[in-house]
């Protein structure tokens, strides 16, 4: 069975307004079910719930429940399928990540059972009676006995076999324990000790809000002062932002999110009634945190330490940050030894949302930084090999402009210079990496499957159309939920409909100017479509598009409801019927699409 089929099988299993009125309160109303909109301020409900699909007739968000999950969670697709299926106790083998097989999917549960019971240890250990000084401490940084009941905050105890001994108690294994990172195994004696010892335990969180890690404070000196879990295979550095299940909620109705260097920032920030922030884990920010937020804001603050070191950590992340176009990326500077942490204690929430108000754009912030920390006579060096590769990764035309003019304001150097320089054939640099999906979405190696027929006279239009000719919201709509094609050409298609919403023309681009342009299979077919411009000639752009979406969706549903009656004679009961009530509504939709007068008013 594919993802598609699978897709399909979690939206025939859910109910769409039980879904969202887990978060929104929905009440019914002439047959339907509204409520305040989750995706803008209103006062007066105008967010209506249909069996299938939702619609907003303030702000005209629409999609699915696999929209939904995306936008509300920040998940990826693939993500958000697995959750589904997961909450609805659907077993969907295709979702699962390459080569993971039952008993990985066992030795999984069993590291959420170990993790959960060693935060209960961690927990009862902060509130024995010889654990005073611990609660001291903690009150000393400022920290309610109620806000450290609600983060779960925890004590590891100085013994170090404490929680090893209380896991062997509890039926767990050694080797699970050390997977989990809960153990360390000693190289020394051939035993196992507790990870964490004589610390002050938070959890560490998924999206989903199960405990999945640990980070650990020392009370004093001790070295390492924060000590996090070793990557599991529930817990990886590059993809967990601490606090995001808490703050995504806050992030998305904000509409900003702020970035920490570490999770006692967050904590601090979050105790102060600033809800929005989150923290890297002992890593530097990556793409996947910032696609995961770009998905909940279009606005992100990096608040990195006053220090050097912080204002290298900011200038990292230069290059990634042009790879989430979608989110505008913007630096806090605090004064000198300030951390957030330090800085609300200090000043007060106030102050730092004022350090928020004077935020620089992260590209402006990272070159007047190189700029300040080179001697005059290496400027031109700075700007050939560092400043030149960053304007090469900015593709909107107006901001690359306005970059060159203001760095020729800061070093002197001519534009015509920069001009050229972006113009030579050998650049300077290796340019940024291309963006590349969260792990396990897409096999590393893959065969992507030339497109024909329809699709292929589909994409031909959408790359000669013109910026005025298309109605981008709808195409996209059709794109994202109701097209089923292979992850690359649903890409291409992406950077298609964003260039005209650039306004710019596909047809006019280099072919460089296409990321997915690096696929074989995609560049075959701009290096077609550039043979064949008269074939897509026409003065009907977005009527000859939708009689192709048409017949495109109309002939997935029809194998889509071939598959079915073919499982059919093979099924028996509530399975039956299952497919029966599958096969019914695929009839109405084809009877839809044929008849597209007869859709029901109140769907947009």
């Amino acid at each position: 069975m594919s993802v598609d089929e699978a897709k399909n099988r979690i939206l025939q299993r859910i109910s769409l307004p039980e879904l969202i009125g887990e978060q929104i309160e929905l009440k019914v109303r002439g047959g339907r079910h509204t409520g305040l909109c989750p995706f803008h301020d209103e006062r007066s409900p105008s967010f209506t719930v249909f069996d299938d699909h939702y619609f907003c007739f303030g702000c005209r968000a629409t999609g699915d429940a696999i929209t939904y999950i995306r936008e509300t969670q920040g998940l990826s697709f693939m993500e958000t399928l697995r959750y589904l299926a997961e909450k609805y106790g659907l077993e969907v083998p295709e979702l699962e990540k390459p080569n993971f097989d039952k008993s990985a999917r066992l030795v999984e549960a069993q590291l959420y059972k170990i993790s959960a019971e060693a935060a209960l240890f961690f927990r009862e250990n902060l509130a024995k009676p010889q654990s005073e000084k611990a609660r001291e401490y903690i009150a000393g940084r400022g920290f309610s006995p109620e806000f450290v009941e609600e983060y779960g905050f925890g004590l590891s105890t100085p013994e170090p076999l404490a929680l090893v001994n209380h896991m062997l108690k509890k039926g767990f294994a050694i080797k699970d324990l050390i997977t989990a990172s809960v153990a360390l195994a000693s190289q020394h004696d051939q035993r196992a000790y507790d990870f964490f010892i004589n610390r002050l335990m938070i959890p560490i969180a998924d999206m989903h809000g199960r405990v999945i890690a640990f980070g650990g404070r020392s009370f004093g000196d001790d070295l390492p002062k924060y000590k996090n879990s070793m990557n599991t295979p529930l817990f990886d550095k590059s993809q967990i932002l601490y606090g995001l299940h808490r703050a995504k909620e806050s992030i998305r109705r904000d509409r900003q999110a702020i970035v920490c260097e570490g999770y006692m920032d967050v904590l601090q920030l979050s105790q102060a009634g600033i809800s929005t922030s989150v923290a890297c884990l002992g890593t530097a920010l990556t793409l996947p945190h910032l696609r995961r937020l770009g998905a909940l804001t279009p606005h992100i603050y990096l608040v990195f330490d006053g220090d050097k070191a912080g204002r290298n950590a900011t200038l990292r992340t230069v290059n990634i940050a042009m790879e989430v176009p979608q989110a505008e990326c913007k630096v806090v500077v605090l004064p000198p030894g300030d951390d957030p942490d330090t800085f609300v204690t200090k000043y007060g929430a106030d102050a730092f949302r004022g350090q928020l108000a004077s935020a620089k754009g992260l590209l402006d912030f990272a070159i007047e930084t190189r700029i300040k920390e080179t001697h005059d006579l290496g400027i031109p060096e700075l700007v050939s090999k560092e400043i030149i590769p960053w304007l090469q990764s900015v593709k909107d035309p107006m901001s690359r402009n306005f970059l060159m003019n203001r760095i020729s304001e800061l070093t002197g150097i001519a534009v015509g210079g920069m001009q050229a320089a972006l113009l030579g054939e050998t650049p300077t640099k290796k340019a940024p990496p291309k963006m590349m999906p969260l792990p396990d979405e897409i096999p590393a190696v893959r065969t992507v499957t030339a497109i024909k027929g329809p699709e292929l006279e589909l994409f031909g239009h959408l790359f000669w159309s013109r910026p005025d000719e298309l109605d981008i919201n709808q195409l996209r709509h059709m794109f994202e939920s109701q097209l089923e094609l292979e992850e690359v050409w649903l890409e291409f298609a992406r950077e298609i409909m964003k260039a005209l919403e650039k306004a710019l023309s596909p047809s006019d681009q280099n072919k460089a100017f296409w990321m997915t342009g690096s696929t074989p299979e995609v560049l075959d077919l701009i290096l077609g479509l550039e043979k064949t411009k008269g074939a897509y000639e026409t003065e009907f752009r977005q009527r000859q598009l939708d009689k192709l979406l048409a017949a495109i969706r109309k002939r997935q549903l029809d194998d889509t409801a071939a598959k079915l009656k073919q499982k059919l004679s093979q099924s028996s009961g509530d399975e039956e019927m299952d497919i029966l009530m599958a096969i019914a509504r695929i009839k109405k939709e084809i009877m839809h699409i044929d008849n597209p007068a007869k859709r029901p008013a109140a769907s947009p």
